[in-house]
């Protein structure tokens, strides 16, 4: 441990893409000898605290179930208003009492500091009314914002001919007529109680970052820095969170009887991915290939996908699972995406929102990844894709990527710990 023992509050709210990069970085700092919670949706409190974190939970189980299963959520640009009604927006207040208590039971002269993602806005607010030292931490490059092309605008990739006044003028626009009205009533009321001045600065481009530091949860070979993020950002790398858990005793025995399999997983949050499902079982056996599909399969494909060519099951940790498999299809989830490229095998993706879009630009640019066409995903679209993935140079890529980039990732997470410590 450098220096005195760092009381450190992680805040995060989503999927286990967002939840699992900070448990990487609470274990990490855990080692290192500080004190670490977790505040996030009670559904993840047991994967917390089987890591030694506290935990308090900041949001409800059926929050976290009426988020998932809004038929809106991976929607390229509503997906983010149902984020906020109905996860980002009810775990305000709670953010802000958690925070309170939390910094009412530090020792005098105890070094804290918040470490949140940026669109938990309750640590924004209480760094800014009660003065506690927070650092953002970005998941994924979209969280900060570019005028400079080449780069993605949702589902849209500006080429580098393209204007800087025209994203400048994209994002003045869905600042003024979707993003601001969203989310300024209910933070100016909170701002009015903390006796803060009403906000009038942009909230995604400007106000979520902290002005004390920043870092990010991937590393530059992944998405270099640009001249227009923060200045306060500073690069980490993936904090790959590796679950305890073994694979599925019947996975297990599945994986033992043939060759490598296609593992599919729309998402961990994502509720709607039967048409992936069923387009992918069904091209599988035509290309001679086994298939490991996981999350809620439609009980249609489970019936028609059986062994020896398929197994159906929940999800099954991917640090144990995806050096066993051929391929990956997912949604271009930055966990997922991160497992898969220190796995060494190729990706095919189906982005749908978020930060899917980039995180698929960045992988094709890559070399290891191709995207399927927009829109539903269908059968001919598949087959084509994995038959282009797997007779490529793709696999022979990823396996270079990683072998190349996952060298030193023990070293590269204690920088990012030396430099949380600094901060605090």
């Amino acid at each position: 441990m450098t220096g005195a023992r760092v009381h450190v509050a992680l805040v995060t709210l989503g999927s286990l893409g967002d939840v699992h990069p900070m448990l990487g970085l609470g274990q990490a700092m855990l080692e290192r000898g500080h004190s670490v919670t977790l505040l996030t949706n009670a559904v993840f409190e047991q994967r917390a605290l089987e890591q030694g974190l506290a935990c308090v939970p900041i949001g409800t189980a059926p929050q976290q179930a009426q988020t998932l299963n809004h038929p809106k959520l991976w929607h390229p640009v509503d997906g983010l208003g149902v984020m906020w009604r109905y996860m980002l927006r009810p775990a305000l207040r709670p953010t802000l009492s958690a925070l309170d208590a939390w910094k009412q039971q530090l020792p005098t002269n105890g070094r804290g500091l918040v470490v949140a993602n940026p669109v938990a806005f309750g640590a924004r607010l209480a760094h800014e009314a009660w003065g506690l030292p927070l650092v953002s931490t970005y998941t994924a490059a979209t969280m900060l914002r570019t005028c400079q092309p080449p780069m993605t605008l949702a589902q849209w990739r500006l080429s580098s001919g393209v204007p800087g006044w025209l994203p400048r003028m994209a994002w003045k626009a869905l600042d003024r007529f979707k993003l601001q009205p969203l989310v300024l009533p209910t933070l100016n009321e909170l701002r009015r109680e903390l006796g803060l001045a009403a906000l009038g600065e942009s909230v995604f481009g400007n106000w979520m970052h902290s002005p004390l530091g920043g870092l990010t949860l991937f590393p530059p070979w992944f998405a270099p820095p640009v001249s227009d993020w923060p200045a306060q950002v500073r690069q980490g790398s993936f904090p790959l969170f590796d679950e305890d858990s073994s694979l599925d005793a019947g996975l297990q025995a599945f994986l033992n009887q043939g060759p490598p399999p296609v593992v599919v997983m729309p998402g961990t949050g994502q509720m709607h991915g039967a048409a992936l499902f069923r387009a992918v079982a069904q091209v599988l056996p035509a290309l001679g290939l086994r298939g490991v599909l996981l999350g809620p399969v439609p009980d249609d494909v489970v019936a028609q996908a059986t062994a020896p060519g398929c197994w159906c099951g929940p999800h099954q940790p991917f640090a144990q699972l995806l050096p066993l498999a051929r391929a990956l299809v997912h949604h271009g989830g930055v966990g997922s995406t991160a497992q898969a490229l220190r796995a060494g095998i190729p990706q095919l993706l189906w982005p749908q929102a978020f930060d899917q879009f980039d995180n698929a630009w960045r992988l094709e640019r890559l070399g290891v990844a191709i995207s399927l066409p927009k829109g539903p995903p269908r059968a001919l679209d598949v087959q084509r894709g994995l038959s282009a993935l797997l007779a490529s140079g793709v696999t022979a890529r990823a396996q270079a990527v990683a072998k190349e980039r996952f060298v030193n990732t023990r070293t590269d997470l204690s920088d990012m710990c030396q430099q949380l410590e600094a901060w605090a």
